[in-house]
């Protein structure tokens, strides 16, 4: 099974940067495997044990659809009462600022945590079918992966603020790179939205948030930034664009750090032990506290 790739430790940045590309290229080209994935062993089946995640996902759809709609209609209505040519009437008509509602701010959280069931349901099918892993879907592991996914999607969108005001305002705008603001500010909001996704894998391996969010920063930049982007893209798709892009994103997710960043059975026994430490010291300073 491949290792992690230590890309923090006596690396250069054009090693980093190489690291970084393979990684994005090769889990953009994986969406397709997971594609095939998905397709052959229908990971779908008995979700219908948790009967009122349908239900879920028909708000997720909506959420979507009713904004991409009415920007849709606004843009067909701008084209046809133009008095211009067709592809001057669309440039004007479609921007980035009229559909950056499903790539910007909070929104794309939101849809993450209405489908939180439906990425850990697939990460979990995945794990079992590829690696043999014994899925857990108790009740409470689903209420406490719903849970989680709210201290996640918050981390990520407080993170990806910051991010985008130091490097994006702060540093791009010092350095007069005003032209590379809007890409890098939408690879900044890719990771993120990926790193939310790949955040259920650590998961499954009981890793903390903040041990998963250093993790992935740490060995899975590119995976992070390519689930992110192909989620963003599949999100605009009305109605099942949400599905889609959590379905996809789960077992392409756990697709990718099977490859790039696995976790091992001994790492995993030792992820155990750490927590177990952890809670052990939690439990001293609570009883420390009581008794004063």
């Amino acid at each position: 099974m491949p290792q992690p790739t230590n890309s923090t430790s006596g690396t250069s940045y054009l090693d980093k940067g190489i690291d970084f590309m393979r990684q994005f290229v090769i889990t953009l080209l994986m969406h397709r495997t997971a594609f095939d994935f998905i397709r052959e062993h229908k990971p779908w089946r008995g979700i219908d044990r948790l009967g009122w995640v349908v239900w879920v996902m028909v708000v997720a759809g909506a959420l979507l659809s009713y904004q991409f709609y009415k920007d849709f209609y606004q843009v067909v209505d701008e084209v046809r009462h133009s008095q211009t040519s067709l592809s001057a009437s669309l440039a004007g008509a479609i921007s980035a600022e009229r559909f950056k509602w499903a790539l910007e701010g909070s929104r794309k959280y939101l849809v993450m945590i209405v489908m939180e069931l439906v990425v850990f349901y697939f990460i979990q099918k995945t794990l079992e079918i590829r690696m043999g892993r014994r899925p857990d879907f108790s009740t409470k592991a689903f209420v406490d992966a719903e849970i989680r996914i709210f201290k996640v999607t918050f981390i990520a969108w407080m993170l990806e603020v910051i991010a985008r005001f130091l490097i994006v305002k702060l540093a791009l705008g010092i350095l007069g790179f005003d032209s590379l603001e809007k890409p890098v500010s939408f690879l900044i909001q890719c990771y993120f939205l990926g790193f939310s996704m790949v955040d259920n894998y650590h998961e499954c391996f009981d890793l903390k948030v903040s041990d998963s969010e250093k993790r992935t920063r740490g060995v899975a930049i590119g995976v992070a930034v390519a689930i992110g982007l192909v989620a963003q893209v599949l999100m605009v798709i009305p109605g099942l664009g949400a599905v889609v892009a959590t379905m996809l994103g789960g077992v392409a997710a756990t697709l990718a750090m099977e490859r790039f960043a696995p976790i091992g059975e001994a790492e995993h026994q030792a992820i155990l032990a750490e927590n177990s430490v952890k809670q052990r010291h939690k439990m001293r300073q609570n009883e420390t506290l009581r008794e004063r």
